[in-house]
């Protein structure tokens, strides 16, 4: 029987949510969260990481609640959300391992090749500012063409373009490789 109540409330305040009312928004955030943040964490092994994933959670709920025409459902519905959002949270977590091996590899060979024990490009990447981090990522990590780089970034191709010198420029410098 109480889960009958529970879902009949849950039922509740989905229509009044998707009638506008953020009481009733809130009220279904404060019974939805615990479960999402377990499950996320269950999920990601770490719990800022499955926060993050949760607040994503919550803001795609936000904007796609109108959407949802079963009230019923909501609970699935909600967890399909999350469920998304922690693998997004999950490639990117192994998206960015990915690139940190290559890149230590990278360094490793570079380190046989020319017997230099001092170069860090994993370091010189940390280093670079966050769009040309993102365009070296996407660059050598993922092979991308620049065309794909500027579709995904949202910027133009000759500033991808830009971007990827200023980032090779910086990385030369930083490795100790000069011009």
């Amino acid at each position: 029987m109480r889960r009958g109540l529970d879902q009949a409330l849950d039922d509740y305040l989905v229509l009044l949510a998707q009638g506008g009312s953020q009481e009733a928004f809130s009220r279904l955030a404060a019974r939805w969260t615990p479960r999402l943040l377990a499950f996320a964490t269950r999920t990601l092994g770490n719990m800022e990481a499955a926060r993050d994933a949760v607040q994503d959670t919550w803001e795609s709920a936000v904007r796609n609640l109108a959407r949802l025409d079963d009230p019923a459902r909501f609970g699935p519905w909600l967890f399909t959300i999350a469920g998304r959002k922690c693998t997004d949270a999950l490639r990117a977590k192994y998206r960015k391992r990915r690139i940190e091996d290559a890149a230590a590899a990278e360094a490793a060979q570079a380190n046989e090749a020319h017997g230099d024990a001092g170069v860090d490009l994993a370091g010189a990447l940390k280093r670079l500012p966050p769009d040309q981090r993102v365009a070296v990522s996407l660059f050598f990590g993922e092979d991308m063409s620049v065309g794909a780089i500027a579709a995904a970034t949202g910027v133009p191709a000759g500033t991808v373009k830009s971007r990827l010198f200023a980032a090779r420029k910086a990385l030369r410098a930083s490795l100790g490789e000069g011009k």
